[in-house]
């Protein structure tokens, strides 16, 4: 009997030891950050690891569902112009301009206003899409062995949607842009003096 006993305190410390504090903080951090944020209309997404260091969300575009990194130094949310049939609904695009940024400078980028965002609970229903050849980094992704992405999100939708990134617990918080203010009358005279 006293051997018996002897096991399970060996067992159930061993057991507190690998599974104790840190897997009780890892289960209730995102549980309490979301609770924190959830009265100013946050909810939680999950974001995927894609390779050893990059981030990734899942996106619905106009019904179609994707995989995109989470891009914090990105000015904006891009489609890759592989992938724009899947997503631009046969659409025409029109011009959006040049990007400039890690891949190069004086890419191409199509515009495409119009467009429903979903990420998690997060809405956009009048969002533009802009497709870019997102080409140097799907074959990267692919001289690593990992899968290509359908895109990048950036600071547009990161700003926009007030994000909060919880790297350890693998979340992204977004809240979805209350209804546009009407715009604030215009001072009177008196106001302007």
């Amino acid at each position: 009997m006293r051997r018996a006993v002897s096991t399970s305190v060996i067992a159930c410390t061993l057991a507190a030891l690998l599974c104790g504090p840190h897997a009780l903080a890892r289960e209730t951090a995102p549980t309490a950050l979301a609770r924190a944020l959830a009265p100013a209309g946050y909810t939680a997404v999950p974001m995927t690891r894609h390779g050893d260091a990059h981030l990734t969300v899942s996106v619905r575009i106009n019904d179609v569902a994707g995989t995109f990194i989470l891009d914090t130094g990105a000015g904006r949310t891009v489609i890759d112009r592989a992938a724009q049939s899947r997503f631009d609904q046969g659409r025409a695009t029109r011009a959006g301009g040049r990007a400039t940024g890690a891949g190069g400078s004086g890419m191409a980028i199509r515009a495409l206003p119009g467009n429903r965002l979903r990420i998690g609970d997060y809405r956009d229903d009048a969002f533009t899409v802009h497709f870019l050849a997102l080409d140097h980094v799907n074959a990267a992704f692919s001289q690593r062995g990992e899968a290509p992405v359908d895109g990048v999100i950036g600071a547009d939708i990161l700003e926009r949607g007030g994000a909060v990134i919880d790297y350890p617990n693998l979340r992204l918080y977004l809240r979805t842009p209350a209804a546009a203010q009407p715009a604030a009358s215009s001072p009177s005279s008196n106001e302007q003096r």
